[in-house]
């Protein structure tokens, strides 16, 4: 389909373009910037083509829609005879400005999408290669080690574009422009400077560029650069989470304070005779949820992703692969026998049984109920809603958190493995000898994991493939990357004591960094509570104490009023209980970076608010 659009843009656009292709010189540049594999002459008649087809759709949109809004008279005198020719042609009028306006805002807003998607694609990738730079840097001083020649180790670093993401690519650009442009390395290094989306890669090039012109130590640069860089993204962390906590001040106040607010406001109104119920109604099942929706989608394009679980490792040999290929029966009998274990590394395989038991939870509750269209039948029904959004998330929030826990201790203790190892290799004891004295001695949770490695070389595997097995089996990004590295960093040199050094350095920065998060975001996560309490309490002083006391005796008989209490309880209620379902979701963005972290918060907020508001009727 996109083929054909291309293909009939240049048809009809295509002199028109080449005319004026230095109008979109910097939409070109971005391409080349975002590596989009499309020539800009191509991408402009793609986006002219796709803009004039929009527009078409929006011509015929405005002049269906024009037939049913009403056309108004203007409050001013027109003379005859132009005021019987306005009165008989207003409506067609009406509906030609109104298709013609539709057909216009489509078309320039879908051109101005295409203009402005590639430069939202560099600042992805921008990002993308800052949080991951200080690692591939780190990747290649591993390999300098045993005197790899810097444009060796970068064809080894764009093999690993799974583990290394966009700085793999661009490192990639160098190799093809060396390889298959005809450039030397010089220039071709130059060329990914002006290329290159990310100020911190340009600025590791250009120093890399001084030191091949000077004859300098290329490790001993690599290895300062490392710490640089590692810092450099330790206060871009910093100056990310002083941004997250502006944006936890607006979330309490924009959609818990605002909220909280009109509702109380409307209550007031509608004890004085002058609300309206539907504000409520807009308020609770409309601006809670969709605003807190929305927001948790900001901050979580605006944050960082975190990966965990890793691409499995390639190990190789066509032996190895029709051996692998012989023991996939077993394996899936394996899996049938202990499912939890499977669950355990990929929780949302669970969805494939709780969603159907949260819909046939629902189903019996409709069978209990039944259905007729009003408020009063949602208020019914609400209870066996809750208890089915509840089964169907809690069976994976269970098996995530043990997932995510599972992670944090291997991450803590990997660093402490590679020292370990490297300590008593450099004692002059063989690393294989080491492994199986780390196998009977250690006691932390990687003890299994070891003695799996132990078992993999006495059974004849070679070093590099035990650790790759080993990475492959727990799946943690972390871990990918640094066995990655390890074993590259293996085929270069025999100086094991060192890259083993250097690979627990790796782990123990990629943990440190994880740690700073973890600690700073809690703190917005506790706002996101506190918030929540303060809700849930005030929502629920007015249900039990201010609408009780305006229907009872305890007022005076001015303002007793007929107001059906249950009504404006089970109203609140749903306004306590989309506040922390939703809200749940935001403190696990903030909190933990992920929507799935945020489930559990969720169902703690869901259940706190229908156990307060349930019991005190």
């Amino acid at each position: 389909m996109m083929k054909f659009l291309t293909t009939l843009g240049l048809r009809v656009f295509g002199k028109k373009i080449q005319k004026e292709i230095q109008k979109y010189h910097e939409v070109g540049v971005n391409l080349k910037k975002a590596m989009i594999p499309i020539p800009l002459e191509l991408y402009i008649a793609t986006a002219k083509i796709s803009a004039v087809l929009v527009g078409i759709i929006g011509l015929i949109i405005g002049i269906i829609v024009s037939r049913f809004v009403y056309v108004p008279q203007f409050p001013f005198y027109i003379p005859e005879p132009i005021y019987s020719f306005w009165m008989s042609y207003r409506s067609t009028v009406f509906s030609i400005l109104m298709a013609l306006a539709l057909s216009f805002a489509a078309y320039e807003l879908t051109f101005s999408a295409f203009k402005i998607y590639p430069s939202i694609v560099v600042g992805d990738r921008k990002s993308k290669i800052d949080r991951m730079l200080h690692h591939a840097v780190a990747f290649m001083h591993a390999l300098s080690i045993g005197g790899t020649d810097i444009y060796r180790i970068f064809k080894t670093l764009a093999e690993h574009q799974d583990v290394y993401g966009e700085v793999s690519r661009e490192v990639s650009r160098i190799v093809k422009d060396v390889e298959y442009g005809g450039m030397d390395l010089r220039s071709a290094l130059t060329n990914a400077v002006e290329l290159s989306p990310s100020e911190n890669y340009k600025e590791f090039l250009h120093g890399l560029i001084t030191v091949i012109d000077s004859g300098g130590d290329i490790r001993s640069y690599l290895e300062e650069r490392v710490e640089y860089f590692f810092e450099k993204a330790r206060q871009s962390q910093k100056a990310f989470l002083e941004l997250l906590g502006m944006m936890a001040e607006s979330y309490v106040t924009a959609l818990v304070a605002a909220p909280l607010f009109l509702m109380i406001i409307e209550i007031v109104m509608l004890l004085m005779g002058e609300g309206n119920e539907y504000v409520l109604y807009a308020v609770i099942y409309l601006f809670i949820p969709i605003g807190s929706a929305l927001f948790a989608g900001i901050v979580k394009m605006m944050s960082p992703t975190d990966t965990i679980e890793a691409p499995e490792i390639k190990e190789g040999d066509k032996e190895f692969k029709i051996l692998k290929k012989n023991i996939k029966m077993y394996e899936i009998k394996k899996v049938l026998r202990n499912p939890i274990q499977v669950l355990k590394i990929k929780p949302y395989y669970v969805f494939v049984l709780s969603i159907p038991l949260g819909i046939l939870f629902a189903i019996y509750g409709l069978s209990v109920v039944g259905f007729y269209p009003s408020i009063g039948w949602f208020f019914s029904f609400d209870d066996y809603l809750f208890v089915s959004i509840i089964l169907t998330l809690l069976p994976f929030v269970i098996l995530h958190e043990i997932r995510v826990r599972s992670v944090g201790r291997y991450l803590r203790y990997i660093p402490i493995f590679f020292n370990r190892l490297a300590t008593i290799n450099e004692s002059g004891v063989p690393i294989y000898r080491a492994i199986s004295i780390l196998a009977k001695t250690d006691t932390s949770p990687l003890r299994d994991e070891i003695r799996k490695i132990k078992t993999d070389i006495d059974w004849g595997l070679d070093l590099s493939r035990a650790f790759v097995r080993f990475a492959n089996r727990i799946r943690v990004f972390d871990v990918t990357r640094v066995v990655t590295m390890l074993n590259e960093a293996m085929k270069t040199t025999g100086n094991l004591t060192e890259v083993l050094v250097i690979s627990a350095k790796e782990a123990s920065r990629s943990e440190l960094i994880k740690r700073e998060r973890y600690y700073s975001m809690m703190t917005y996560t506790i706002i996101i509570y506190v918030a929540f309490f303060v809700f849930i309490g005030i929502t629920y002083i007015i249900s039990s104490m201010f609408l009780t006391a305006f229907t009872t005796g305890t007022t005076t008989p001015v303002v007793q009023l007929n107001l059906n209490v249950d009504f404006y309880k089970n109203l609140l209620m749903h306004g306590a209980i989309f506040q922390g379902l939703f809200g749940g979701l935001v403190a696990g963005i903030m909190g933990e970076g992920s929507v799935s972290s945020g489930l559990k918060h969720s169902i703690v907020m869901l259940l706190i608010a229908y156990i307060v508001f349930t019991t005190q009727f």
